[in-house]
């Protein structure tokens, strides 16, 4: 039986709290640990009669000494790491020290473009420290790369002789919803440049950020408009970077083309100059190139307009509004191989999907971040029944990828499975 220390108190700590509470033959104390020990205290209320002995603590990560003191009473077998990224490596020293297993659900400081050399993210430079304790921890639990890998790892076990592709979209919310409600954007405004452009071209920042994708197992930087993919809700999506291409690219055993996309985030506003109001200024003589004298002061009638007018390069776009997801959320996987059974390629579908209204309004958290929580809380109870047991530091993919699939259908996944053509 396990006593688990659980790190950060939010809407997930409150979900694993109550389903360890159900898991009494593998747990034997909890203990919760936040910045605000009267959030715990709120949640210790709601466990209260369910049978497992729960204990609260306030801990200030940057206390390293006053956070030790508190981890040598509770004395965890295993720390549940629900803090934001950066205090991860502060909470896998706790668990060095306390020679305790770990987990979390995310991979923190994944390089922006992996090398052969680098790691697959900073928690893997503690493998030593867990390795010499003889100690697990478990690093991105969640979505990415955790069940994401897994799945793709079953589907090759069941379905393919080989992988020659995997096309992995992250769909917030219902994107063709919003983009049905939104028009076209077009800018008549006059600018400084439409009566004068400068000699020398003024350049507007880039929309397409620098991303990379896999092509048989080698890192590819490009623009991030360089491929597009129609999700399974219909509107456009984009290359992107994430965690999970640097977990396939390290840790899966063979050469394949990886991408991954998200739905564009930016509308370009087109620019149409005004003609008329152009026309009107050229009959009235405003731009005129020769000088006027005025007051003195020689001046052509264009460059003072020039000046009065503002300069479209000086506009600064406003960000999209950052509001709440709506409508359905996914997590869709395509996989492109040589078929086991038939003598084919073919492409198989996994999408995991979730209702953001009805995750909002039952768990106060959008859809993808109770799918991200599912799949932590299956990883924490493997770890409860020892499934996940190896001295070191991984992933979810060192481990059997049937078993954790399994885990993460009976937390309730919603994983639709098909067979279909490749998608454009």
């Amino acid at each position: 039986m396990k006593r688990i220390l659980i790190l950060g108190c939010n809407e997930l700590t409150k979900r694993l709290l109550l389903e360890l509470c159900r898991y009494q033959s593998y747990v034997s104390g909890i203990c919760l640990a936040s910045r605000r020990k009267e959030d715990c205290d709120e949640l210790r209320e709601l466990a209260s009669s369910m049978g497992v002995r729960v204990t609260t603590a306030g801990i200030d990560m940057n206390n390293v000494e006053g956070a030790m003191m508190m981890v040598k009473i509770f004395a965890p077998d295993l720390v549940v790491n629900l803090l934001p990224p950066e205090h991860t490596i502060s909470a896998m020293e706790l668990a060095i020290k306390a020679k305790a297993d770990y987990i979390d659900e995310t991979l923190f400081g994944v390089p922006e473009f992996p090398t052969p050399f680098s790691l697959l993210s900073v928690q893997f430079e503690k493998f030593k420290d867990f390795k010499n304790n003889e100690k697990t921890a478990i690093c991105g639990a969640g979505i990415v790369p955790g069940a994401a890998t897994a799945i793709i790892r079953n589907a090759r076990m069941k379905h393919f002789e080989t992988i020659e592709s995997i096309d992995l979209v992250c769909i917030t919310g219902d994107a063709q919803a919003s983009s049905r409600a939104k028009k076209k954007e077009v800018d008549k405004n006059l600018y400084s440049e439409d009566i004068k452009p400068p000699l020398i071209p003024v350049m507007k920042p880039s929309d397409d950020t620098k991303v990379f994708y896999i092509e048989k197992g080698a890192v590819v930087e490009t623009d991030s408009h360089a491929f597009e993919k129609r999700t399974s809700l219909g509107t456009k999506a984009y290359l992107s970077t994430s965690p999970m291409l640097t977990d396939l690219l390290k840790e899966y055993p063979d050469p394949i083309d990886v991408k991954f996309f998200k739905p564009g985030k930016k509308t370009i506003k087109e620019h149409i100059p005004p003609q008329k109001k152009i026309d009107l200024l050229n009959e009235l003589g405003l731009l005129s190139t020769e000088p006027v004298n005025v007051n003195g002061v020689s001046v052509a009638p264009i460059d003072l307009v020039a000046a009065v007018l503002p300069k479209q390069a000086d506009i600064v776009e406003e960000k999209e509004d950052e509001t709440q997801p709506k409508g359905i959320a996914t997590f869709e996987i395509y996989i492109t191989g040589k078929s086991k059974t038939e003598d084919k390629v073919i492409t198989r579908s996994y999408v995991l999907k979730g209702d953001n209204d009805e995750c909002l309004e039952k768990n106060n958290v959008d859809a993808l971040e109770y799918m991200k929580g599912s799949a932590l809380i299956a990883g924490v109870k493997l770890m409860c029944k020892e499934k996940w047991n190896k001295a070191g530091v991984f992933t979810p993919a060192a481990f059997d990828c049937e078993t954790y699939y399994q885990a993460l259908v009976a937390e309730g996944l919603n994983i639709e499975e098909g067979e279909s053509k490749k998608s454009n």
